[in-house]
C-alpha cells in the first residue's frame, strides 16, 4: 500500500494519529513524550511503576533472544 493511500486500519497509521502524551519520566525526571508504562523492581516488596520516555525505553529495554 502507498503512503498517500493509507487507511485507519493500518498500525503505521495508528501509530502517527495517537495524540502525544507528555509526562514526567521514572527514570530521568524529565517532562518528554511517553512511550509506555513500566515497572521496576527493586526488591520482592518494594517497585515502582510510572510512565517512560522513548528515550530512557530504549536506553533500558532488553531484547529477548532465544538460544
Amino acid at each position: 500500500m502507498a503512503w498517500y493511500n493509507l487507511n485507519s486500519t493500518d498500525d503505521i497509521v495508528k501509530e502517527f494519529c495517537q495524540e502525544r502524551v507528555i509526562d514526567r519520566c521514572i527514570f530521568c525526571g524529565q517532562h518528554e513524550e511517553i512511550k509506555t508504562t513500566m515497572t521496576i523492581y527493586f526488591s520482592e516488596f518494594e517497585t515502582n511503576t510510572g510512565p517512560i520516555c522513548k528515550r530512557c525505553y530504549h536506553a533500558n529495554a532488553k531484547k529477548a533472544v532465544m538460544k
